[in-house]
């Protein structure tokens, strides 16, 4: 049966050449190149046909896929081309670079080498370097401008100018601007100076100066921004000003809006010279704000951007355009669609201090409505930062610590996602931030501005913490800018602008672009000229593609429903498939394909098939081996190709179709592997009596033998006879004996297969035939397999070190919670290790944390939060440290009512100067009330008392009057208890046997036993009950 090609997994294949190097002699020379392939490729260099070895100069240095062969003190007779050649069990590639090694220039004298500083950088031959990069501008409209750039490097470099990524042609006409060129100061290099005579709204932008020659290429950019001159204010005040636009001469479109969402408004305007835009809000040039933003897309259009509109927004936006030319306008009517449901006092602007507070209030119609803060979209949740606070139905939100990247646009929103809107300025050194985001194209060119208080201070840009260079920042009056051209993705990351001990910081992601995939080959063709092999012929695609790129050519037998890839080539376009390059005879068909960054192209599948035969040769042959008794004798060889072949012993035949095998009952077992183009045989576990066993190799035109040789062990192990399995907890102190027969015979110790080292956690110690290794305070980390190691023989611990066990301190008992809607529930369990981790369950499954369930640990303290808790968030709840268990069951009830009794109105009648007492019970003990007479709230006097016990609200008079007749209401939200009081002189009744009696409304539940903890009503926490 013939085995199905697809179970050989993938040949190996180049998706990184090694580049020709060029060094100087006595320099360090090194060739990189990345490879794959499953299973994953053997790698060896090779020179003239010979494969090298490393050496004190000659190194291999391998990383993942990356493999390099590093050269040091290269020499005259280290050129050549070396080959990179990559094989498995799937195939075989290979890929060459040349090393040129040139002779270093004659040396100067020493007199004048000592006289002669270090030239600076960019004066040596190699590519560009900028020695002064253009600066960021701030000017108004009609202004000359002039970016300067001075570039050093040999040859001297080619230096060019673009506008946003366009060439300036492209944009400008040839008399708006003007291009000098000129010499770098102070050695070889060039300039070149960008003069735009008067500048126009249009020209603001990034420009980028770019430098290239033979070595390589260098850019530098700057941000220029064109403003509008300022306004003369009206002689006289009270006339009115002049419209800023045309009236329209149509209608405008008209555009609705839900409050709380965006709108987007895009202008896309054509005209030459490029025309200026404006924005106006009814009939007000609009300025961009937190909320307004103004900006270009990337397909030349004008956005304006509405952010969490309001019924304040609300108007007619016009986009004005004008160029010399003329001028044209386009508008639309925003409306802004209110919701039923609304705040009742919604939000207000405020300012705050940096490193102070800001406080945010708001009120919402009734107080069990559920509300959520927000800066811009991202979701604020209770911290120390961000404190929340529940009032009744007022709803405000405290802001510690404030610092300048506070400053934004803060929400409250409730259901129906019903919102709020308030800007908060935090007042410090920094007065415009950086965003909390940049998306930007790899490519694209990247700004960041920052405004600061004072004029003319000196910030510091960093990227992940560290310092960006001077080149890319500039900065003028109060303005800041740091530019990036073309960026790629190693300049993502996070960008800080730091002023003393204020920061601002953004997010800067770098997309990356989307390429479509290269043609394919085209005019394929084969030639079957010579026997056993096949010429594959082809031409590049058309058009070629623009990145680097390689050709993929794959195999298929026929009948067979696999493709599997034969080599990758650069650039040839044409390759000759030789029989060792498939793994059985048989006819086969090819196809080809381009592969470069961006994906490949179709396949294109060469005409006719060539029937192959494999072929092999010894690559590296079967060696004598040299054992000890007891362990494995492993003999092994590589083939040119893959190829079945057959083991033998002694001249038996070994069973290839069992990988694991005996050559007979009770005698010496053997396995048999295939990897690829390596055999090998391992005979397991040779004894004595295997010593001069001979072991044999065929296949078709290869055979090959070597012998088996066991060696006598100068020294055994006393003790420990066997494998040893030993337990510690931390910190106790370990210690391992080995003794041997022999006093003179060294040994060595390794921990899981590697030589240990000593150090002050790790000692080894001889005392005659006794070998130790001791562990002073054990560790987890010391767990493993130790060996004691000495000619031949070896001795092994299996070693664990585990934790001492962990208890809970707090709760011992089964604790029960009950709260209602809305409130903070937090579980608590203490245990007696700070190091110890504890999981969380609920109803059996571990809980993941979320918005809605908040995870803590503080020292040896664990908490389980609910914020905001839901019925359905209910449930047994288990905190789980080692071996033991804290029990919780809570419960979240859905309140109705705030009062249990009275559940119906109450009628007291009294006799003046008697005591009454009007009662009432709540289901919460925190909850507050108000108690009035009349409808008019009640004041506490010594007339008039009110007191609080628990879950008991109580309103006393302690010597009623007949004035003191009416109805009490005991108030909370929507709900009120209502008690009519009816004062007489006498009692209507004559059966009254007390002069002084006293009357009390006390109305009660069966007494139950319920404990509250002392947390503010937004946060309920379980103890131990």
């Amino acid at each position: 049966m013939k085995a199905g090609s697809g179970d050989q997994g993938s040949p190996p294949c180049f998706l990184r050449f090694p580049r020709p190097v060029r060094v100087v002699s006595g320099a360090e020379a090194e060739l990189k190149c990345v490879v794959l392939g499953e299973p994953p490729p053997v790698v060896v260099w090779e020179k003239g046909g010979q494969e090298l070895v490393a050496s004190e100069r000659l190194s291999f240095p391998a990383d993942g896929a990356e493999h390099g062969l590093l050269l040091s003190g290269a020499l005259p007779t280290d050129a050549g081309v070396y080959v990179c050649r990559a094989r498995n069990a799937a195939g075989e590639a290979y890929a060459a670079a040349a090393v040129t090694v040139l002779e270093p220039p004659a040396p100067e004298p020493a007199a004048e080498l000592a006289e002669r500083p270090l030239p600076p950088p960019g004066t040596g031959e190699g590519a560009p370097v900028f020695l002064t990069g253009p600066r960021s501008q701030w000017v108004v409209r009609g202004a000359e401008v002039v970016l300067q750039c001075q570039v050093g490097g040999l040859p001297a470099p080619t230096l060019y100018w673009e506008k946003d990524g366009m060439a300036l042609d492209e944009v400008w006409d040839s008399g708006h601007f003007a291009l000098e060129p000129g010499r770098a100061a102070g050695g070889p290099g060039a300039s070149l100076a960008l003069r735009i005579l008067a500048a126009r709204l249009p020209d603001s932008g990034v420009y980028v100066c770019h430098a290239r020659n033979a070595h390589g290429h260098a850019q530098a950019g700057a941000l220029l921004q064109v403003q509008q001159p300022p306004e003369s204010p009206p002689e006289d005040p009270d006339e009115s000003p002049a419209p800023v636009v045309e009236p329209l001469k149509c209608a405008p479109k008209t555009f609705w809006v839900n409050e709380g969402k965006h709108a987007k408004f895009r202008c896309y305007v054509m005209g030459k010279p490029e025309p200026e835009i404006e924005w106006h809000w009814e009939g007000r040039p609009l300025l961009p704000d937190r909320r307004r933003l103004m900006y270009r897309d990337r397909d030349g259009g004008f956005v304006l951007k509405v952010l969490y509109c309001q019924a304040k927004d609300r108007g007619l936006y016009v986009c004005a355009a004008r160029n010399s030319a003329g001028q044209t306008l386009s508008a639309v009517q925003l409306h802004v669609k209110e919701p039923r449901l609304r705040f009742t006092r919604p939000l207000q602007d405020i300012e705050g201090r940096e490193h102070g507070i800001a406080v945010l209030e708001c009120k919402v119609p009734n107080s069990r409505i559920p509300t959520a803060w927000f800066r811009e979209d991202q979701r604020l949740l209770p911290c120390r930062k961000y404190e929340q606070i529940e009032e009744g139905t007022v709803r405000r939100l405290i802001i510690h610590r404030l610092k300048a990247d506070d400053d934004g646009v803060y929400l409250c929103e409730m259901r129906g996602r019903v919102r709020t809107v308030a800007n908060v300025t935090v007042k410090g050194p920094i007065l415009k931030r950086l965003p909390r985001k940049l998306d930007v194209l790899e490519g694209e060119n990247a700004v960041l501005l920052v405004e600061t208080r004072e004029a003319g201070v000196e910030g510091r840009w960093s990227r992940d913490g560290e310092e960006l260079p001077a080149t890319c920042q500039s900065s003028c009056g109060h303005m800041h800018a740091l530019v990036l051209p073309g960026v790629t993705r190693e300049d993502a990351g996070e960008v800080t602008f730091s002023l003393g001990n204020s920061r601002t910081t953004t997010l800067l992601r770098v997309k990356c672009v989307k390429h479509s995939p290269p043609g394919p080959p085209i005019l394929v063709e084969m030639f079957k000229g010579q026997k056993n092999t096949v010429l594959l012929t082809w031409k590049p695609p058309d058009p070629p593609p623009e990145t680097s790129f390689i050709y993929r050519l794959e195999r298929q037998e026929v009948g067979s429903e696999d493709w599997i890839p034969c080599f990758s080539i650069e650039k040839a376009g044409a390759v000759e498939v030789p029989g060792d390059c498939v793994p059985s005879e048989g006819d086969y068909r090819f196809r080809i394909c381009t592969v470069n960054e961006h994906g490949r192209s179709p396949h294109v599948v060469f005409h006719g098939s060539a029937h192959l035969v494999p072929t092999a040769r010894l690559v590296a042959g079967l060696e004598d081996v040299r054992v000890y008794d007891g362990e494995d004798a492993v003999f092994s060889l590589d083939l040119s190709t893959i190829i079945q072949g057959t083991w033998f012993l002694n001249g038996e035949e070994l069973k290839r179709n069992e990988p694991e095998g005996q050559v007979e009952p009770g005698a010496l077992r053997y396995r048999v592997e295939q990897r690829g183009l390596q055999h090998r045989l391992v005979l397991r576990a040779v004894r004595h009596q295997d010593n001069g066993a001979l072991v044999g190799f065929s296949c078709p035109g290869v055979q090959d033998s070597a012998a088996l040789t066991i060696q006598e062990s100068p020294v055994h192990i006393l003790s420990p006879e066997d494998k040893v399995s030993l337990t510690f907890t931390t910190s106790e102190r370990v210690v391992l004996i080995c003794e041997l027969s022999r006093a003179d015979f060294p040994a060595t110790w390794y921990k899981d297969g590697q030589q240990v080292e000593e150090s002050e956690s790790l000692v080894v110690k001889v005392d005659g035939c006794k070998h130790r290794l001791i562990l002073p305070e054990a560790q987890v980390r010391d767990s493993g397999e130790f060996e004691c190691r000495t000619e031949g023989v070896s001795a092994f611990f299996n070693v664990t070190v585990q934790d001492p066990p962990v208890h809970i301190v707090d709760p011992r008992e089964h604790v029960f919670v009950h709260a209602i809607t809305s409130e903070c529930v937090m579980l608590t369990c203490e245990v007696d290790r700070e190091d110890a981790s504890v999981c969380w369950y609920k109803d059996g499954q571990e809980v993941e944390e979320s918005d809605f369930m908040v995870l803590e640990n503080e020292g040896a303290h664990h908490r389980l939060v609910l914020p905001a808790a839901q019925p359905p968030d209910g449930g047994e709840f288990q905190c789980v440290a080692g071996e033991e268990r804290a029990y919780f069951t809570v419960t979240i009830t859905d309140v109705s009512s705030w009062i249990v009794y009275p559940s119906g109105k109450v009628y007291v009648a009294a006799v003046r100067l008697e005591r009454v007492v009007l009662t009432c019970e709540l289901c919460r003990p925190w909850a507050e009330v108000r108690w009035t007479k009349d409808g008019e709230e009640v004041v506490e006097s010594a007339a008039l008392l009110l007191q609080r016990e628990d879950t008991i609200r109580r309103l006393v008079l302690p010597s009623v009057q007949l004035e003191d007749s009416g109805e009490y209401l005991c108030e909370i939200d929507d709900e009120s208890a209502s008690f009519t009081v009816t004062v007489t002189e006498t009692y209507q009744s004559q059966d009254s046997s007390n002069n002084n009696p006293e009357l009390c409304v006390l109305l009660k539940k069966p007494k139950t036993r319920r404990l509250w903890s002392r947390f503010p009503p937004w946060r309920r926490t379980a103890g131990t009950e």
